[in-house]
């Protein structure tokens, strides 16, 4: 990995660090957050494993008690209470995004938009409601109905994230994979 790659991934971290200024609208064991854009534009901008690096990155500065988590909080407290499944649900989809964005002949906006709805906000919901039952000593079914009221801002927030990705990573000259293939194989 060059210089480069590990910048974007930092600077990936620090945004999604940055989103954490907004303060969260408190609705339940589950705060509503912006930071929930932040792996799929990691994804659908860096490709799957350096968008799943920056999100690892930044778990790894809220275990160490950096306070970047919406509200200001930060702490191994907050990555293994409620909301835990979903941060550490954020790695699974920056790769899972990634993972289109870096195989896709042509990175389409409502393609990514498609691969953000279904990959992104559903396996986001699962991996939380999976551990927000645990912890809470709910049933699955339970959790799982607390993420309805997430669905009209993540909705909104997976359209806004494939529109970004897509004019990044023109604008990065990163639209077709074939440029991507290339640039592997020189390296």
């Amino acid at each position: 990995m060059n210089l480069k790659q590990q910048m974007a991934i930092a600077m990936m971290a620090a945004l999604t660090g940055v989103m954490g200024v907004v303060p969260s609208i408190p609705i339940g064991p589950v705060p509503i957050t912006i930071q929930s854009i932040a792996p799929m534009l990691a994804g659908g901008i860096l490709g799957a494993k350096r968008g799943a690096a920056s999100m690892m990155l930044f778990l790894l500065l809220v275990a160490c008690s950096v306070p970047i988590l919406s509200g200001g909080r930060g702490g191994v407290g907050h990555l293994f209470g409620p909301t835990g499944g979903y941060l550490f649900g954020w790695i699974l989809v920056a790769f899972l995004v990634g993972c289109y964005v870096t195989y896709a002949k042509r990175v389409n906006v409502w393609k990514l938009m498609a691969v953000n709805i279904i990959v992104g906000m559903f396996i986001l919901y699962g991996c939380g409601a999976l551990y927000l039952s645990q912890v809470t000593a709910t049933s699955v079914s339970e959790a799982l109905l607390l993420n309805i009221a997430f669905i009209p801002g993540d909705t909104a927030k997976a359209v806004l994230a494939a529109f970004i990705a897509v004019r990044v990573r023109h604008a990065l000259g990163e639209g077709t994979t074939e440029k991507v293939m290339a640039e592997k194989r020189s390296a």
